[in-house]
């Protein structure tokens, strides 16, 4: 094989090699859009992390374009801010009062993401003027939400506040848990630099306090006293158990007279009823036997008038003279009779007839 050939087939090798290469290229994006003509959107950031030439540029997290190039707004005053130059895809528009995102995943480059408004207002001119802001976005914030970060902040911020807040609390109660004996507290009683007592003076006296009770309730003849008392508590517990089991027996014999004074009382109640119904009987015949008796009174009334008027026939028997005479004869016979009668009552007494006859 001669150089010359040798030497083309090599060449065709290279150049199939880097048509490959652009191929794979275009296929996996790393230019796109390389035959179009693009236009550029700054994004001003007060800081940049990560971004270099050529970093992809996404909207609403679709492939728009890649970083043209990164400058200081003012290289004498870096605080002012990081100008990126955003080289887009012309087929792609972007909404005015977008914002440019620069997002650090946990793994991989970063990306910046064009989030656009809620509200699409109009769109930011294709001729290179057009101008939006920008923030960064940490790793963790991609992955974690931003209002579980904001709210993690602002706990942290109120748990500082509340530990700045106590700190004055710990410190008063440091010096309350402070070792001040009662030899410190007494010696230094009248003196200008007098100790105050505090929590663990009181806790020292508990504790001499405790130790003599100990001592005093540890001797035989008070523990014997003690098993006394108990002793008679507990006979008195007893006596108190049967008193109450007394009242208790006292208590149901109460109810049960309550309810037989309750059926009494009905009792009571119907009679009195029956009585009251009786009274009205006896008097609708009282007034019955009244009016009779006014009547009959009016029937005499009229009889006497009659008879003294000497009508009817007991008024003419009144007025006649013939049997006034009669009557007086009969009244004397009568009066014989009495007497003979009287005479021979006597003859008996005497001859015995009227005892023998009683």
């Amino acid at each position: 094989m001669t150089d010359t050939r040798r030497n083309l087939l090599v060449g065709l090798f290279v150049l199939g090699g880097l048509m490959c290469l652009g191929i794979l290229i275009v296929i996996f994006g790393q230019t796109r859009g390389l035959f179009g003509k693009r236009y550029t959107v700054t994004a001003k950031f007060e800081r940049v992390v990560g971004v270099r030439s050529g970093t992809d540029v996404t909207l609403a997290g679709v492939w728009v374009g890649n970083v043209l190039d990164i400058k200081m707004v003012n290289p004498s005053r870096p605080n002012e801010g990081v100008k990126v130059v955003l080289e887009i895809d012309p087929k792609f528009s972007v909404p005015s009062g977008s914002q440019a995102i620069v997002e650090t995943p946990l793994m991989g480059q970063p990306t910046i993401n064009i989030r656009p408004p809620t509200e699409t207002i109009k769109l930011l001119p294709k001729d290179g003027t057009a101008e939006i802001y920008g923030a960064v976005k940490g790793a963790l914030e991609s992955v974690i939400d931003p209002k579980f970060m904001a709210a993690m902040e602002k706990t942290t911020t109120q748990i500082g506040m509340l530990a700045e807040a106590l700190t004055p609390a710990a410190r008063a109660v440091e010096k309350l848990l402070e070792q001040r004996t009662i030899s410190q507290v007494e010696s230094s009683a009248g003196t200008p630099q007098q100790i105050t007592a505090n929590l663990y003076t009181a806790a020292e006296r508990l504790h001499s306090v405790l130790k003599h009770i100990d001592m005093v309730v540890g001797d035989p003849a008070v523990q014997s006293n003690l098993k006394d008392t108990l002793a008679n508590f507990k006979a008195a517990s007893e006596e108190a158990k049967q008193a109450v089991e007394s009242l208790k027996i006292f208590s149901e014999d109460a109810q049960k007279t309550a309810v037989g004074a309750r059926q009494v009382i009905a009792k009571v109640d119907a009679t009195v009823d029956t009585t009251h119904q009786y009274i009205e009987d006896i008097g609708r015949k009282l007034l019955a036997n009244t009016d009779q008796l006014s009547r009959l009174l009016d029937n005499l009334n009229a009889v006497s008038l009659d008879a003294a008027e000497g009508q009817g026939t007991v008024g003419m028997l009144l007025r006649d003279p013939h049997l006034y005479d009669e009557l007086m004869l009969t009244i004397q016979r009568l009066g014989d009779a009495a007497a003979e009668l009287k005479v021979l009552i006597k003859q008996w007494e005497k001859q015995g007839l009227l005892s023998v006859t009683k």
